[in-house]
């Protein structure tokens, strides 16, 4: 679908890789050092990298060096493109040299032989995750999920949902309904994955109509429930029916978080095996493999004064890979689309603009979509990525500001 702007050497996978932070920190210092910078280098992931400079105010981003055997592209009419002999007469003009390594041995010579040291060289990590993530992507290698509750019957600190800050609320089966056969619609019916969670889903009352309603939407996605687990015992004997039956016939892989509370999760591993549900169970819900060691809280820091140099938003988990839809509107991020209550609980007001989501009903394409979300948003802005990680073992919430600062 997306040909058109996807360089074919660029393997877009399911699980994003992502750049090396220190190493764009490096970069931007770099960069903001000299009077003008540009590329050497006009290929994809080249451009790519310019993609991802332009988003910084204080780069003086000018153009690419366009080394003598490479292919001729047509600049944008903000661009630039030389040649290193005019690059060489630039005094206080600083080089990014992506080009792939074999070039090196012909380019860094050359500003050596003239006393330049003005580049900055990104390793090939860097710059095949930099193209990789910033990449538009087609629907089939795209996730998005879908809250059915923001209240959770847990309290975790650090919630990046703030679930265990929310007020309670469901969505409305109806609403659900309309947003996913929409999406449908506007994807051709497939998604690399669509994930159901909260909250805690399973606290929704009509949580089997919510399952259904997706996998009509959907019938061969693959679909995933998201859920803490608490309530999947005793939801075999639902108000609605079963729920193990229902999972098994609409073909959904069930993930649940492993936390450190008193819950069988034995129990719930043979239900799955009598029912044939396919079960994941981990500490981590984004290993490729299961972990049963103690679960690790992973902490979003925010920052109030927004950052508007941030170059570092290819290295957020969530960026271009797993979206949120939500009352008509595909978000960027859970971030993003839940900091209403974030904001109502602390009294903030983190901004959200119309440009930090895309409205599902007005979009005419997927392409639409796929180019919003392969931007950064000015939400972006808010997030200190540089501080983002693994922060502790999980506890219960404080219900404290700290645990996002």
């Amino acid at each position: 679908m997306l040909d058109n702007y996807r360089d074919k050497n660029i393997p877009i996978g399911f699980r994003s890789i992502d750049p090396h932070i220190y190493e764009l920190d490096e970069m931007l210092s770099f960069c903001r050092s000299h009077n003008e910078i540009y590329i050497c280098g006009t290929g994809y992931e080249e451009r790519m990298m310019f993609k991802l400079l332009k988003n910084s105010p204080s780069v003086p981003l000018k153009g690419y060096v366009k080394y003598k055997d490479e292919i001729e592209v047509k600049p944008l009419p903000d661009e630039e493109i030389i040649s290193l002999d005019a690059f060489l007469e630039k005094e206080g003009a600083g080089i990014i040299l992506g080009l792939k390594d074999e070039y090196y041995r012909r380019v860094i010579p050359i500003m050596k032989k003239c006393g330049r040291q003005d580049y900055f060289v990104p390793t090939e990590w860097n710059k095949h995750a930099i193209a990789e993530r910033m990449t538009l992507r087609d629907p089939e290698y795209n996730s998005f999920e879908v809250s059915l509750t923001d209240h959770c019957n847990m309290s975790c600190q650090m919630c990046d949902h703030y679930a265990q800050l929310s007020d309670e609320w469901f969505v409305d089966p109806e609403e659900l309904e309309r947003d996913l056969n929409r999406m449908s619609v506007l994807c051709g019916g497939k998604c690399a994955v669509i994930t159901l969670l909260g909250g805690e889903p399973l606290l929704h009352p009509q949580i089997i109509r919510c399952l259904k309603i997706t996998r009509e939407a959907f019938p061969k996605a693959p679909l995933t429930l998201l859920t803490n687990g608490i309530k999947l015992i005793e939801l075999e004997k639902g108000k609605e029916g079963n729920i193990w039956q229902t999972v098994k016939e609409l073909n959904y892989t069930v993930s649940i978080t492993r936390y450190p509370i008193k819950l069988d999760y034995d129990a719930i591993k043979a239900k799955a095996v009598e029912y044939g549900v396919n079960l994941a169970l981990s500490s981590d819900i984004h290993s490729e493999t299961p972990i049963e060691e103690a679960k690790i809280s992973y902490k979003h820091t925010f920052r109030f004064d927004k950052d508007a140099d941030n170059i570092f938003f290819p290295a957020c988990h969530y960026y271009n890979h797993l979206g949120v839809v939500k009352g008509g509107k595909y978000y960027m991020c859970p971030v993003s689309a839940h900091i209403n209550i974030f904001n109502k609980k602390f009294g903030k007001n983190l901004e959200h603009t119309k440009k930090d989501y895309i409205d599902i009903y007005k979009a005419e394409s997927w392409e639409e979509i796929a180019k919003f979300q392969a931007n950064r948003i000015p939400f972006c802005e808010y997030c200190d990525i540089r501080k983002w990680g693994s922060n502790s073992v999980w506890k219960p919430s404080s219900n404290s500001i700290e645990e996002y600062t």
